[in-house]
């Protein structure tokens, strides 16, 4: 078997300085032999050494150990083996160490981890694989320690959070406007660090468990990592892929009664189109290619992105939203807002939802002529939701998309001013 080749089983690879710890995984793992190759390193160093030997779909590594730490050890895997899924396992309650090691690690578990948690986790790591076949795109997901950003946004909060008396609802509305760092937000909050017996899938909730310091950390590290190049600036198209995000989400948000619903909703819409912005910023060239071939063909875009790369957005999206560990409607709602066959079927779940609100948003948005030039049977499916529920979110999407216009109106007046310069 040469370096690149995989086994027939997964190959898992658990890493811990102290030999008890390994003996503890061998033992409480000893059913999983039959489904998973596992293989046990005393160390970085000696992981490294295996690794180089034979690759493992899912490492999962203590923080500190002597000599290499679980977060060099990481960051290596993540530049030599970037499709391996990467899980901290740690004893350390250090919110310090669970920040920085959120842009290197996929998810991140406490010990001790009960061996149910544990195999959950792998199972679903290996499940997510599975959405990827193309090992190509699966690699360039496989780098990525944060979304792409708008710098912008950064100051925002950055100023925001200089504020000691500063309300959690207004440093929502700036984290809300910004797919990476609600993405980050989410990631942190819903790691094993925190516990919480429920998934999080509110951004202003996310915000109160997480606490303003936690998310001035967050958004240190964030922007210290962006600085020396652990995440991509922002790609172009970044900024029109954030605004419609946005429209999207809060269109969804206000399509959906339940208001525990509306929240995941809205952070579903928010984070549906994130896949663009990993394609964009990692594979720009294919990507642009398929940007291309759905504009001269008139066909959906990810239509196109699945013949030239093998997946589309929806799926890279998905793929990396669930290895970070977001609550699994969320990641589902992502994977399935093209999915022709599950909007045929006159079911109105999150998926559906998203998908509802992503068409709406570009209609609403004065998008109406190029969506049918690109693909005249795009909204097709539209015509399946009952005539109340189309009238209504045809309402709802109009007045987001005119809100949106006033507000981004008065944001551009707003800086003009501020340059000295005349609207």
């Amino acid at each position: 078997m040469t370096p690149g080749d995989r086994p027939a089983r997964p190959r898992i690879l658990f890493v811990d300085d102290e030999a008890a710890i390994l003996d503890g995984y061998r033992n409480v793992l000893r059913a999983d032999r039959h489904r998973w190759e596992q293989r046990f390193a005393p160390g970085g160093a000696a992981a490294l050494d295996l690794l180089a030997a034979a690759p493992a779909d899912v490492v999962v590594s203590d923080m500190r150990m002597p000599g290499m730490d679980g977060l060099e050890l990481l960051a290596r895997v993540q530049e030599r083996w970037p499709d391996t899924t990467r899980i901290v396992l740690s004893g350390f309650a250090d919110l310090q160490a669970a920040s920085r090691a959120s842009a290197v690690a996929h998810q991140y578990l406490m010990k001790p981890c009960d061996p149910e948690v544990l195999r959950a986790v792998i199972d679903r790591a290996l499940e997510l694989r599975a959405v990827l076949s193309g090992e190509a795109v699966r690699r360039a997901v496989g780098t990525i320690g944060a979304l792409p950003t708008v710098p912008r946004l950064y100051r925002e909060l950055s100023a925001a959070l200089a504020d000691p008396e500063v309300e959690i609802r207004r440093l929502a509305r700036i984290v809300e406007e910004d797919v990476g760092m609600a993405t980050r937000v989410l990631q942190f909050v819903n790691s094993a660090y925190f516990g919480l017996a429920r998934r999080v899938t509110s951004i202003e909730s996310a915000i109160v468990y997480a606490g303003v310091n936690t998310l001035r950390h967050l958004t240190l590290t964030f922007e210290l990592a962006r600085e020396l190049g652990g995440a991509a600036g922002p790609p172009a198209g970044a900024e029109a892929v954030e605004r419609h995000s946005i429209l999207t989400a809060r269109i969804a948000r206000r399509i959906v009664a339940d208001p525990g619903g509306a929240e995941a909703a809205f952070a579903a819409g928010l984070l549906h189109d994130a896949g663009k912005l990993v394609l964009a910023s990692r594979l720009p060239g294919p990507f642009g290619e398929a940007v291309a071939l759905a504009g001269r063909g008139r066909r959906q875009l990810a239509e196109c992105e699945r013949e030239i790369l093998g997946a589309d957005h929806a799926q890279v999206g998905a793929y990396l939203l669930g290895l970070w560990g977001l609550p699994r409607p969320i990641v589902e709602a992502v994977a399935f807002h093209h999915d022709e066959e599950r909007l045929a079927s006159g079911l109105l779940d999150l998926p559906v939802v998203i998908a509802a609100a992503n068409q709406l948003a570009h209609l609403a948005a004065g998008e109406e002529a190029a969506t049918a030039a690109a693909a005249p049977d795009r909204t097709a499916w539209l015509d399946r939701i009952s005539a109340d529920h189309r009238t209504a979110w045809t309402s709802i999407a109009a007045a987001e998309a005119g809100s949106a216009r006033r507000q981004a109106g008065e944001g551009e007046g707003a800086r003009r001013a501020m340059a000295g310069t005349r609207p």
